[in-house]
């Protein structure tokens, strides 16, 4: 069970009790300036067209993919999870940026409406700022499965990760 002390949370794996390591936890009066930053980013992100948000974001897929033994690690160590499925979670989070990024390119590209009366075209606009809250038990696939269409959507996010595996959400981001 993790613990806090003096504003900071303190990770310790579930099956040793040691520490993983702290995180500060954020103050709650800082959170609208938070989302003042998420919202400003938003929009020059909102902005730039799907393949240009996917561009930005696809180098992101290999690092995690290069990096999925050392963050499987640390998801094991702060989670319990087996090694090789906290190794093959990050691996795949990593390897699947591809494909999920050309799917919301798919999603997301204006399409014209048939009607036989009208002419008129779906277009998909970004929200803004969009909450994500994540659970513990897939630490890196929730978070990767909330924050990847949102981004490709347009949108920032502002990620409030499960108090048991802050650690994995922070080498996430």
């Amino acid at each position: 069970m993790n613990r806090i002390e003096d504003q900071t949370l303190i990770s310790l794996n579930p099956a040793t009790g040691e520490e993983v390591g702290r995180l500060p936890i954020t103050p709650v009066d800082e959170i609208p300036a938070i989302v003042a930053r998420a919202r400003e980013a938003q929009v020059e992100w909102g902005q730039m067209s799907l393949q240009d948000r996917a561009d930005a974001i696809r180098p992101f897929g290999a690092a995690l993919a290069e990096a999925a033994e050392e963050v499987g690690t640390l998801l094991t160590r702060e989670m319990g999870k087996p090694l090789p499925q906290g190794i093959g979670e990050a691996r795949s989070c990593g390897e699947s940026i591809d494909r999920t990024l050309n799917g919301m390119i798919e999603a997301l590209t204006p399409e014209p409406m048939e009607d036989a009366n009208i002419a008129s075209t779906m277009v998909f606009d970004p929200l803004g700022v969009c909450p994500g809250i994540t659970p513990w038990n897939f630490p890196l696939s929730m978070p990767h499965w909330t924050v990847m269409p949102a981004l490709m959507a347009g949108n920032s996010v502002i990620l409030k990760p499960s108090e048991k595996t802050p650690l994995v959400a922070q080498a996430y981001a």
